[in-house]
């Protein structure tokens, strides 16, 4: 679902790293239940005002809950990731090489639906 709202304050929560705080604008979101796991999966990706990219994933079954969070600098053959704890500076081809193969490794697991949904949840941050 895209969706664009105006700039505002927004702190993401994640339990794998610090509080991610920026001051941008909600470009995407969408909500999904794996009737297989019972997870329902809460995924956000954010503009900011300097430029960078702001993701936020929730996912959880009831009985527990994830939150992850990760704020991308594109700087052209460089790409800076925080999860707010950790700084990386990767070099941005092998930081694409490293997501599809995490994103092949976990498709194994799912049926075509799924994996198509993550093709075109790709397709639709490329854009």
């Amino acid at each position: 679902m895209k969706k664009t709202g105006a700039q505002k304050r927004v702190n993401l929560e994640n339990d794998f790293g610090g509080q991610i705080s920026f001051t941008g604008k909600i470009e995407n979101e969408s909500l999904n239940y794996n009737e297989n796991s019972g997870e329902l999966v809460s995924e956000k990706i954010y503009s900011t005002e300097q430029g960078r990219t702001g993701y936020s994933v929730v996912n959880g079954d009831g009985l527990k809950r994830e939150r992850r969070a990760y704020l991308l600098e594109d700087q052209g053959e460089t790409c800076i990731v925080s999860n707010g704890s950790i700084l990386l500076g990767l070099d941005t081809e092998n930081l694409l090489t490293f997501f599809a193969k995490g994103l092949a490794a976990e498709a194994e697991q799912y049926s075509t639906d799924e994996i198509e949904y993550v093709k075109k949840q790709l397709e639709a941050v490329n854009e």
